[in-house]
């Protein structure tokens, strides 16, 4: 059972760790970086918990009425969050200057920006709610207490997320982003616990990811 615990642990942590090299020191095209990701995050995770005989889809994956309503729900609540919190600190932060730094690192102006927005909503939201539930939350939290599996999956979900936008994010903002993403990433795991899937959490995902195309867009 350890081996199998510290093998999800490892796994995850060098996914993030490799991925955050190509992003950040690689820096391919932004097709390339997206296919190495899928690769990265889907791909090389179900080859390794293959190989050690590591369940991870033991719960439902059907949408019943009245959870689609919960999570349409809470995730229009949490794009309403975002929004919010951009209101309330725009005049305390230069987000014309992080846009232009965020869209200048990934190569996005705006003729292509509604093609990576898509993207980021639907296809990076999903391979990050992959690894990042299904495998650092829910395959863990069948080898490891809940406990562990909260701290380590929202640890990480954060983590990763600041190396991403390190160089872009002043000190104050980064320090709040690492706080907001660690929170949102216990709210994700707090979705999936039940259900057994990340499909809950790669709902709620997108909707976070809207704002923040939202903002990118008011600025880009």
């Amino acid at each position: 059972m350890s081996r199998k615990k510290y093998a999800v642990i490892i796994l995850v942590a060098v996914c993030c760790a490799v991925m955050a090299a190509v992003e950040t020191l690689i820096e391919p095209a932004y097709a390339v970086k997206s296919a190495v990701k899928a690769v990265v995050f889907l791909v090389l995770p179900l080859i390794v918990l293959k190989a050690f005989k590591i369940k991870l889809f033991g719960g439902s994956f059907s949408f019943g009425v009245k959870r689609l309503l919960r999570l349409l729900a809470l995730g229009a609540a949490i794009y309403l969050i975002v929004m919010s919190g951009y209101a309330l600190t725009k005049g305390l932060f230069d987000y014309s200057a992080l846009v232009e730094s965020l869209s200048k690192d990934q190569n996005v102006d705006g003729g292509s920006f509604i093609w990576v927005a898509l993207y980021i909503s639907f296809g990076n939201s999903f391979l990050e709610e992959f690894l990042f539930r299904q495998t650092a939350f829910i395959g863990l939290s069948e080898l490891a207490s809940k406990k562990t599996a909260y701290i380590f999956s929202s640890l990480m979900f954060a983590l990763y997320h600041v190396a991403m936008i390190g160089q872009s994010f002043p000190p104050q903002l980064l320090l709040a982003a690492l706080l907001g993403l660690a929170v949102g990433g216990f709210v994700f795991d707090w979705v999936d616990e039940k259900s057994g899937n990340f499909l809950g959490s790669w709902f709620i995902h997108m909707f976070a990811d809207f704002a923040l195309m939202t903002i990118w867009y008011i600025h880009i």
